[in-house]
């Protein structure tokens, strides 16, 4: 090797090594500088390098220290030392993995959190949703045994996730919780199906998946309680049954009957809900249940109507194909394009040949709203065609519960009817049905009576006034001379704002009855403003009674 043929350096020319006398602070300096002057580049102090401040270092060589700390930096081990025989060794676990000693991640935390928050939220739905009128009523038990487990497949992910330390924990808790959620639909099984309700017996279905309809003659060789029984198998009337053994141990006189919607959409089923629920006066509990082939079994509960009228309603949106006393049930086959508005650019295009029509059509929708609409379309239209079709529509409209437009019904009344009398009765019934419900009355019915020249709701009206005269006077005056008895009968009573509009109303509408009224409230008012009113009004009687 090059290095170990070179000469070794003498040591005379070896740097030496000194330390300043004034700041301690050491050097190297060549060995040129033997016993000559030199500054210190620390504190600028000049000296003399001389033995004293030349530093002596011991020379080691390899080997030579004994330091037992030097021995971990040898590149070959050492030779291991004998040990004594009657040393005893310690032996140390294995350290444990950094990962399980620290806490949890939020993500973990959260995934855990979740786990257990969804099957409690899942077992609560099966358990109290699954009651007659909840949010699983009418679901197969298959079914919501599908949604209890698959929540528990979720759920046990989640928990494994969260517990990495101890997975197999989380596993066997997973399996526990998995067989206790399928389990619940199997003892909380009160709103599920009849059992058999989507099996036929004896029943041959049609192409396309759909039956064909039951008839009362169906089945002649058989005995009529195995075609009672076959026909509740069907339409799996459970519910139905168990209704009509509440209402008899309650003895409340009413009626519960069922209508087996046939093909009804699902879409569609809350519509055919609120709708029975208006035009029947049920009960709210009445519920629809969904059978197979997009059947619905409805029970309407706590009605007065026979089930032939109950059938009978189902008009608007199907045809009673048959009604079976025996069981209360009515089937009924669904149009549901009658739940289809028609084009919007139809509708409201009145130079559109199709536009009465069609306008005409949507007033016997079920859907308030899109009765609603065409109700205000027809109000500013003119009446052409239908015009009778439409007055008889919208009185019934009048006449029907439930419904929050009937003011613009009369508005539209007073543009298409002829002869306005048909509506009147209707009209004083929902007024006086306000009344007695402390509801608004709105100012067209008044104004639909007055033009048909109708005072039965004038003293509703004439009470009305009393509270607020600013507001009724108009509708009040309109019914002209019929309101003179009514003003006339409590003139004595009234006093400031209340005598001055009796005031103004007498001059607006009274007669020769009138005028001594008038003359006699005249003596003693001190009012200057009253005074000159009442001279106004008895100047208007006069003028219109003539000499």
């Amino acid at each position: 090797m090059i290095l170990a043929h070179m000469p070794p350096i003498p040591e005379d020319q070896l740097p030496l090594q000194i330390r300043c006398p004034s700041c301690g602070q050491r050097f190297k300096v060549g060995a040129d500088l033997r016993d000559r002057t030199v500054e210190c580049g620390s504190c600028e102090h000049r000296f003399r390098i001389t033995d004293e401040v030349i530093q002596r270092i011991r020379k080691v060589y390899p080997g030579e220290r004994g330091d037992a700390g030097l021995s971990r930096f040898q590149r070959v081990p050492l030779a291991a030392a004998a040990m004594p025989s009657n040393l005893q060794t310690v032996s140390y676990a294995e350290e444990p993995d950094p990962s399980l000693l620290e806490p949890p991640s939020p993500q973990r935390l959260i995934a855990g959190l979740m786990a257990v928050a969804g099957l409690v939220i899942v077992a609560l739905l099966l358990i109290f949703g699954a009651s007659r009128g909840g949010a699983l009523d009418g679901m197969p038990i298959f079914n919501r045994q599908l949604i209890a487990g698959f929540a528990a497949v979720v759920a046990g992910a989640l928990l494994v996730y969260a517990n990495p330390r101890s997975r197999m924990r989380a596993l066997i808790g997973a399996a526990v919780a998995a067989v206790a959620m399928v389990c619940l639909p199997l003892v909380f099984t009160e709103g599920s199906p009849a059992a058999g309700a989507g099996a036929r017996p004896g029943v041959t279905a049609a192409p396309g998946g759909s039956e064909p309809p039951l008839s009362a003659d169906q089945g002649d060789g058989e005995e009529e309680e195995d075609q009672i029984a076959i026909l509740r198998d069907r339409i799996g009337t459970g519910p139905l049954e168990q209704e009509q053994r509440r209402l008899e141990d309650l003895r409340s006189g009413k009626n519960v009957f069922g209508l087996w919607l046939r093909d009804l959409r699902e879409s569609n089923k809350l519509l055919v809900r609120d709708y029975l629920l208006r035009v029947t006066g049920a009960d709210p509990s009445s519920h629809l249940y969904p059978r197979d082939n997009g059947d619905y079994l409805v029970v309407v509960t706590g009605t007065d109507l026979p089930i032939e009228e109950l059938a009978l309603l189902t008009k608007p949106f199907g045809t009673t194909v048959d009604i079976f006393r025996e069981i209360g049930v009515a089937e009924v086959k669904v149009d549901n394009s009658v739940f289809v508005e028609s084009p919007l650019d139809k509708l409201t295009n009145r130079e559109d040949p199709a536009y009465y029509e069609l306008n005409k059509r949507e007033l016997d929708s079920i859907d308030p709203a899109r009765v609603s609409r065409a109700v205000v379309r027809l109000t500013e239209s003119e009446p052409k065609l239908y015009r009778a079709d439409i007055t008889t529509r919208l009185v019934e409209l009048l006449k029907e519960q439930g419904l929050d437009f009937k003011p613009e019904v009369c508005r539209a009344l007073i543009v298409w009817a002829e002869d306005l009398s048909v509506a009147t009765d209707a009209t004083v019934a929902e007024i006086e049905r306000r009344q007695a419900a402390n509801l608004s009355i709105q100012k067209d019915f008044f104004e639909l009576l007055a033009k048909a020249g109708d005072v039965r709701a004038l003293p509703v009206l004439d009470a009305l006034w009393a509270l607020d005269t600013s507001e009724w006077s108009e509708e009040y005056a309109r019914f002209g001379a019929a309101v003179e008895p009514l003003v006339i009968r409590r003139f004595p009573s009234t006093d400031g704002v209340l005598r001055r509009a009796a005031v103004q109303m007498l001059g607006r509408v009274g007669g020769k009855d009138s005028l001594p009224v008038l003359e006699a409230a005249k003596l003693g008012v001190t009012n200057a403003e009253l005074r000159a009113q009442i001279d106004r009004s008895i100047g208007m009687i006069q003028a219109r009674l003539g000499p």
